[in-house]
């Protein structure tokens, strides 16, 4: 029986690398995981206006913060697609213990190859390198009237409907509408 350990001891292992590859894959193709602040997360959905049964991407959607939000307070219907084990896992958790697992929805999926089509505002906090990759499917997916809403960083080229920035110390968010 003194193989258990042993075997015990590599799952351990295999677990952390795997929950530390995804970390780190999503950091590097994307954006690593940064959480936002409720206060935040409000600034975002009010800006883009989120109205009730929308339906809200959240591409790199971490813990599900976005979609607990979206679909709590907003009433929205909300799918947040997420790369790393650990966020993705907790943000799973979270929606279930807050009874919006029918109304919100975590993929563990990547955005980059997953359909956005259908979205009525699209939310992201991402490098400036995942927006300009990001920048044509948007141009070729988002239905008329989508609205992309961006903690941060702006999308390359294009002029923003709206800027929400109430003072220095506040971080910069940007609407765009698809016309």
């Amino acid at each position: 029986m003194t193989w258990l350990p042993d075997i015990f001891g590599l799952l351990l292992i295999a677990v952390v690398l795997v929950i530390l590859f995804t970390f780190a894959w999503g950091g590097i193709s994307a954006a690593p995981w940064v959480p936002l602040w409720k206060r935040d997360i409000r600034r975002m959905l009010r800006l883009a206006n989120v109205k009730p049964n929308e339906l809200v991407y959240d591409l790199g959607a971490g813990d599900g913060r976005i979609l607990l939000c979206a679909a709590g307070e907003f009433q929205a219907r909300a799918v947040g697609l997420e790369l790393a084990v650990l966020p993705y896992t907790l943000g799973c958790i979270k929606l279930r213990l807050a009874g919006l697992a029918g109304k919100a929805k975590l993929r563990y999926a990547n955005f980059f190859s997953h359909s956005v089509g259908d979205a009525d505002v699209i939310c992201v906090f991402l490098t400036p390198q995942a927006m300009q990759k990001l920048k044509p499917k948007f141009e070729a997916e988002c239905k008329p009237g989508c609205r992309i809403v961006s903690f941060a960083f702006h999308v390359p080229g294009w002029q923003p409907t709206n800027i929400d920035k109430p003072n220095q110390k506040t971080t910069a968010i940007y609407l765009y509408q698809r016309p």
